[in-house]
Order: structure tokens, then C-alpha cells, then sequence
């Protein structure tokens, strides 16, 4: 065959297998900078990952593993609760459509492993992770995030900097909350600083603060650029970093020494998936420090692996009174009890 023939049949693969390019932000910088071109094999089957990470943040997760492993990713999103109620709702219906599975309330996980609902499966990468953030075989954890507070410098000069503060009476009617029967993160705060300053202290805040609640953190960021409120009270440090460094906004953190809630957002392999070896790499993937770091860049959360550098304009992890619920089969039981008691603290108000 002559040389001809041969390049243009090079040329003619080459093309085919090109599927696209993927940029990421390095560590600390607010610019897209182009580091590598990935060539793309055909993709030889399909797992269905539910997850509550934002929707750009979970395709470009999708396109970098399916760039490297052929494997395609459906993905089905929504927030946190939400994401819960449909896969009970799967589960109900005898529904097998999700096969691998993150959302930010770990409680979830406890429920699923004792309703024989997770696949036991332990990841190579286990050893990497702290025992307080995996479940032998079942669950491991994906990212994490810690709840702070934040404000406009723009509008606020003398931030509350501690929880406590929150309570005084200049703030009333000047707060913001998430909806806590939507946001795991919500939920989160809410358990653990119940724990850690008593009932009282969200009866007070609920009921006669008269808090603002936003039903997604897009918006309640808004409200503080907007002036509408002075305080988040629920706002995650990864959204402070997003908004302060990334978009260069005027917002800012407040990161309370009494301690930082911090949110678990687990990964599990579903016990139903016709695709078990598929969902094992997938979730290899995004655990491995490959994944993590990737994680890192696209949603600025915390990864648990240990070894893993983080970014400089955030707080870094060691310095943070971390918060972590005594115990996740609690932290579940309670999840009704504690969205019904929030609600009524805050219809007491309304």
C-alpha cells in the first residue's frame, strides 16, 4: 500500500476519534486555561448517575470519564431532597433507572444500606479516605462542604462572627435561609447546630428574626448583592469562594470558631445496576485523585482524600472547627422530625 494511502487513512481515523477538547481553571485561578486535548473512544454502554452537584459541574465530570473510559453518563439532577424523593419514588414503582448515586445528605446512604437498596462494593481508593467519611463497602465520600455565613462588604462593615450573633435584634428581618425541605445543606445546618447551641437557638432565629428563605443559593446570593438582606446565615464556603473569587463580587465569609457544619455528599453504587462493572469505574473515577482534583476545580468543595491541596484564597480544611453529626443513622431518623420543626419556628413568624 503506498505511502499516500496510508497517511490518508490516518488522517480519516484520526478525525473520527477526535470527540473534544476539556478546559479546566487550575488550582487558584479565576481564568479557563486549555491543558490538555482528549481523543474520545466510541462509548460501549451508559450508567445513570443521580446527583445533586450543579448540572455544567456534573457534564464536564462526565465528558473528562467518558473521554477516558468509553463509558457513557446519563445524568438526572436536581437538589438534594429532591433527588432523594425521586429515587424513593423509583424505589416505590420498582424503578431501577439510577446506577450510581450522589446527593449532599448522608443519611440518605444509612437509610439505602439498611433497605438492602446499595451495592457493597469496596473501592480500591478506600484507603485514602478517613474513616469518618466512608461506610466500609457501601458509600464513600464524593466532596464535602462547610456552611458559614456571608454578607456584602458593600452594604455591611460589622458582620455577625459568631452563630450566636445572629440573634441580635439588628438583624431582624435582614436574613437569609435556604428552604430546608429542599436543600441537604439546610438540613445539615440546622442538625448540627441544634447539637451544638440548642433548640433555642433556631426557635429565636426562625420565629422571631423573621428570616427570608430562598429556594436556591443563586438567589439568596442575589438578595445579599441586591441589598435585599445583610446576613446569609446558610451559605456554603465553596459559594463564597465562587462569588468572591471567581466572579470578583462583593461578598465575603464569616467563618464562625464555634464550628462549621460540615456536609457530607457520599457516592454509592445501587444494588439493582445491570451495569455493576461501569459503576464501579465511574465511581473509581471520581474518587481517585484524578477525580478529586477535578472535583475541586469545577466546584471549589473539598475533597476528604487525604493529600489533596486546596485552594489558597479559601480556608484551609485543618483550620476549620469542622462539625460532623455523632452519628449518620441519627442524622437520617431525625431528617422528618427536624424539617417539621424548622417549618413550624418559621410559620410562627409568618
Amino acid at each position: 500500500m503506498s505511502r499516500f494511502i496510508w497517511l490518508a487513512i490516518i488522517v480519516i481515523v484520526s478525525g473520527l476519534c477526535f470527540a473534544k477538547s476539556f478546559s479546566y481553571a487550575s488550582i487558584d485561578s479565576s481564568e479557563a486555561a486549555l491543558e490538555f486535548t482528549v481523543y474520545t473512544p466510541a462509548t460501549t454502554s451508559t450508567i445513570t448517575w443521580y446527583t445533586s452537584i450543579p448540572q455544567r459541574h456534573a457534564d464536564r465530570i462526565v465528558n473528562a470519564f467518558t473521554a477516558k473510559t468509553g463509558i457513557g453518563v446519563e445524568v438526572v439532577r436536581a437538589s438534594t431532597f429532591t433527588v432523594r424523593d425521586h429515587l424513593l419514588l423509583d424505589i416505590e414503582n420498582n424503578i431501577h433507572e439510577a446506577d450510581v448515586v450522589t446527593i449532599a445528605d448522608v443519611g440518605t446512604y444509612v437509610e439505602l444500606k439498611e433497605d438492602g437498596y446499595l451495592m457493597e462494593y469496596v473501592s480500591p481508593h478506600l484507603e485514602s479516605f478517613g474513616d469518618q467519611y466512608v461506610d466500609h463497602g457501601y458509600w464513600m465520600t464524593f466532596a464535602g462542604f462547610g456552611i458559614c455565613m456571608a454578607y456584602d462588604e458593600n452594604y455591611v462593615d460589622d458582620p455577625p462572627q459568631n452563630w450566636v450573633d445572629l440573634l441580635d435584634p439588628k438583624w431582624k428581618g435582614r436574613i437569609g435561609l435556604e428552604d430546608i425541605s429542599t436543600a441537604g445543606s439546610q438540613y445539615g445546618q440546622y442538625y448540627m447546630l441544634r447539637k451544638l447551641l440548642g433548640v433555642e437557638f433556631w426557635e429565636t432565629l426562625l420565629s422571631t428574626q423573621e428570616p427570608k428563605i430562598y429556594y436556591r443559593t443563586e438567589d439568596l446570593a442575589n438578595a445579599l448583592l441586591e441589598g435585599e438582606i445583610d446576613i446569609a446565615a446558610e451559605f456554603s464556603i465553596h459559594t463564597v469562594y465562587n462569588y468572591s473569587v471567581i466572579k470578583g463580587t462583593s461578598i465575603k465569609g464569616v467563618y464562625p470558631e464555634e464550628g462549621i457544619p460540615f456536609i457530607l455528599n457520599p457516592v454509592a453504587i445501587m444494588e439493582w445496576t445491570e451495569h455493576p462493572e461501569d459503576a464501579k469505574i465511574f465511581s473509581d473515577f471520581i474518587l481517585s485523585q484524578e477525580g478529586q482534583e477535578l472535583m475541586q476545580r469545577l466546584n471549589y468543595k473539598y475533597s476528604v482524600r487525604e493529600n489533596m491541596e486546596y485552594f489558597e484564597s479559601m480556608p484551609s480544611f485543618d483550620s476549620l472547627n469542622i462539625l460532623l453529626p455523632d452519628s449518620f443513622i441519627d442524622y437520617g431518623e431525625k431528617r422528618s422530625i427536624y424539617i417539621q420543626e424548622f417549618n413550624e419556628f418559621l410559620g410562627e413568624s409568618n
